[in-house]
């Protein structure tokens, strides 16, 4: 749907039309198979009207104007069937739907009442042609599990259904140009009460880059405030009419949560409608009907106001309660109040998963091309977009998802190629590739669950989450897994597990973030130059890049290197004494962030510390915490000569800005190099095969390096901060790694023996 505020003009789809719902409902997606089935049955009855007469055409052009609330509505589209006899034009339309016919016209009729309306608009157009007197309006229903066809005719109520409808679409777009005149007014407000001379330079860069190129790269150090700047040039294009809604994608829910907060600093909540999408899965309430008419009558009788709710500021914690007491499911009510919001802040994997993008891409009147995204965190998109396009099942998820299956009364033929699936996925060994017995077999219990949708179609409303997913996943398999040698990795990472991993989404990544009117990519570690326009599939003389200074960072680090110990996984155990009593040492002068890439080292660690020292404060970060429990460990931990013990890349190593200034000293024992494995090992592989000049650091050394410059920047975040960093391992000194450490932290001293170390100590 395009939205000509200026001239008051809508250019939609037919179907787009159709469908248009405020409200429960709005932005349903249809089942991933439920296209083909189409397709199929529009081919079998074409066939059908070719052998009943010569005059029928296909896919023929249709257009008409609707003039609505002084709106003028263009509606096009493509006729399935029509055939003109004389005078007299006869349209039909083709629908798949999962009902069993035959059924009352009625309830044909209420019950999918926008294929009527699609019809209607159809029919509408065809009445201004010339040589047409009459037109005769139908619709052919198919039941695709058995074949049964219904014809219902076009109702008398059909022109009159059909000016409701545009009446309700020119209401929406009255509304969001109400938003754009507002926005016209928002208030230009400072997050800060005196900021920085650099912050505002930087806003002024973003501005004027905007000049060059709608594409934009964002360099600062963490602390800075690299969100408030983007947010504050967001709302600039939002005030401008340039856009008119701004998606802020970040990966960790308590960056969502700070993001929303330091937008509120920049506008109320009565002033901009904002809120944060958090996972589907997050807004399941048990007891909710499935019936959408139950549904509106639910939502009605309650007079649920998806527009109050946001200038209230609605969280889920309320979305979910307003849902459960009404019996409306929350889900139903965060998408209504997406189709109002104009600013969205969400997950990656909202904008770049297949599955996922449906939740904004469906919402009424959503468009990329007046949308302004940023993404935080940037340097961490290459990887997540991949993860996006993976798909991965294991034995258990299988069984349980066709037992699911089998108690939602779903085909038989259903639950026998699920648990097929299953008992397939059970006998797979730990494998860095699959056997070629294993792949056929792979091939063709996928191509199985391929087809079960075009013959035998789910209604994926009744299923549960999970189970949802799963068919989205089914329908997949096949294509990935005859694409599988172009780019992707096809393994068993354990027994009874089979994954099939994206090695490079750059291309991909590149095509959805060039969708959007504008993007400010935002990272602190950006790596060498040019590199993460390519890992991200973008054209590095395109892509504006604004560096903003913070002179007040420089000096504030004091950096060495400690080559007395080698954390590598094959030698570590016999530094494991030396560790533990470096970490002791530095928190007998203030608290210590020993920064671990992983858990099981933190843990080993921590055993040894209270075997020498039994009276040290130690801190372990818990595994699994969520937003709220991630500030609040962190609140509860920080004591004086506190060893906070934090995994590096998690919440609390790249999410978390509650550090600055509160610890003394921070030790990252090791450069947290990714596990080799198979998918790894795929990645060095291939850019061997690009050419690159040091695939190894490429695959393993740079993604480690930069957890190690995400987790000490979040140490100085303003002026007069000041750490004391001991990098813990001798790798660090060589070349491939010290040359990736960011500059702010100077050329690192590098200890030698334990007299040295304790000098380092003592000046520092």
């Amino acid at each position: 749907m395009l939205i000509d505020i200026k001239d008051k003009r809508i250019e939609v789809s037919a179907q787009e039309f159709a469908t248009f719902r405020p409200g429960p409902g709005a932005g349903a997606s249809s089942s991933p198979w439920r296209a083909e089935a189409g397709r199929q049955w529009h081919e079998t009855l074409r066939q059908h009207a070719i052998n009943e007469s010569p005059d029928w055409v296909f896919e023929q052009s249709s257009k008409c104007e609707i003039s609505a609330l002084s709106w003028k509505i263009i509606i096009t589209g493509r006729t399935d069937q029509q055939c003109l006899r004389g005078n007299r034009l006869h349209i039909r339309e083709i629908k798949t739907v999962i009902t069993t016919l035959p059924r009352r016209p009625e309830f044909l009729q209420q019950r999918y009442a926008h294929h009527f309306l699609q019809l209607g608009a159809y029919c509408h157009a065809a009445r201004f042609l010339p040589d047409v007197n009459e037109v005769i309006g139908e619709l052919v229903f198919v039941d695709p599990t058995d074949g049964t066809k219904q014809i219902v005719p076009l109702p008398i109520t059909a022109e009159s259904d059909l000016l409701k409808q545009a009446e309700v679409i020119a209401a929406h777009a009255e509304n969001r140009r109400a938003s754009h005149a507002r926005l016209l007014t928002l208030p230009t407000r400072i997050p800060f009460k005196e900021p920085r001379p650099e912050w505002t330079q930087a806003c002024t860069d973003l501005e004027q880059a905007t000049i060059e190129s709608r594409q934009r790269l964002m360099v600062a150090p963490t602390g800075f405030g690299k969100t408030s700047a983007a947010l504050h040039h967001g709302l600039s294009l939002l005030r401008s009419g340039r856009v008119g809604r701004l998606l802020y994608v970040t990966g960790k829910g308590t960056g969502q949560l700070q993001v929303l907060s330091e937008l509120r600093r920049l506008a109320h909540s009565d002033e901009l409608r904002a809120m944060v999408l958090r996972p589907r899965a997050e807004h399941e309430v048990e007891g909710m009907p499935d019936d959408i008419e139950e549904i509106r009558k639910n939502w009605a009788r309650a007079a649920i106001d998806p527009q109050s709710l946001l200038s209230e500021g609605a969280e889920l914690r309320r979305i979910r309660e307003i849902g459960r007491i009404a019996g409306v499911p929350p889900w139903d009510i965060t998408k209504a109040m997406l189709a109002h919001a104009e600013v969205i802040i969400c997950d990656y994997n909202y904008v770049f998963s297949p599955r996922n993008r449906a939740a904004l891409e469906t919402i009424p009147g959503w468009n990329d091309g007046d949308t302004m995204l940023i993404v935080d965190e940037a340097h961490n998109l290459p990887e997540r977009a991949a993860e996006c396009l993976s798909i991965r099942d294991d034995a258990n998820a299988a069984a349980v998802f066709a037992h699911t299956l089998l108690q939602c009364k779903a085909p038989e033929a259903w639950y026998n190629a699920t648990q097929a699936w299953a008992d397939f996925l059970k006998r797979l060994p730990k494998a860095d590739a699959l056997s070629p017995d294993d792949r056929m077999e792979a091939l063709a219990l996928a191509e199985k669950l391929a087809l079960l949708g075009e013959t035998f179609p789910l209604d994926t409303d009744t299923l549960p989450e999970a189970a949802r997913n799963a068919v989205w996943n089914a329908t997949l398999w096949l294509k990935r897994l005859e694409e599988a040698d172009l780019g992707w990795l096809l393994w068993s990472p354990k027994a009874g597990q089979l994954s099939l991993d994206c090695l490079t989404a750059a291309k991909a990544t590149g095509e959805r973030l060039t969708a959007f009117s504008h993007f400010v990519l935002m990272t602190a570690t950006p790596g060498p130059k040019g590199a993460l326009a390519n890992e991200c599939g973008l054209d590095a003389d395109l892509l504006h890049r604004t560096d903003a200074l913070a002179p007040w960072r420089h000096g504030a680090y004091t950096v060495a290197i400690d080559g007395r110990v080698d954390t590598r996984l094959k030698t570590r155990d016999s530094h494991n004494n030396r560790t533990a009593i470096a970490l002791i040492k530095l928190s007998n002068e203030g608290a210590v962030a020993a920064f671990f890439p992983s858990y099981k080292y933190a843990e080993t660690i921590v055993t040894e510390i209270r075997r020498i020292y039994p009276e040290a404060t130690i801190a372990l970060q818990p595994r699994g915490l969520g937003p709220d429990g991630t500030a609040r460990f962190v609140e509860d931990a920080l004591k004086p000569s506190v060893i906070l013990c934090l995994i590096l890349g998690g919440s609390l190593g790249e999410g978390v800005d509650m550090l600055g200034g509160r610890i003394r000293s921070a030790v990252v024992i090791g450069p947290a190099l990714p596990e080799v494995n198979a998918l790894q090992e795929a990645r060095r592989k291939m850019f061997v095969e690009d050419g690159a000049d040091d695939p190894f650091a490429l695959a393993y050394i740079r993604p480690g390096m930069r957890k190690v410059n995400q987790a000490l920047g979040r140490l100085v975040r303003a002026p007069g901060h000041t750490a004391r960093v001991l990098l813990h391992c001798r790798r660090f000194a060589d070349e491939s790694y010290k040359n990736l450490l960011s500059n702010e932290y100077g050329e690192p001293e590098i200890v030698t023996d334990d007299e040295e170390f304790n000098q380092w100590i003592s000046k520092s």
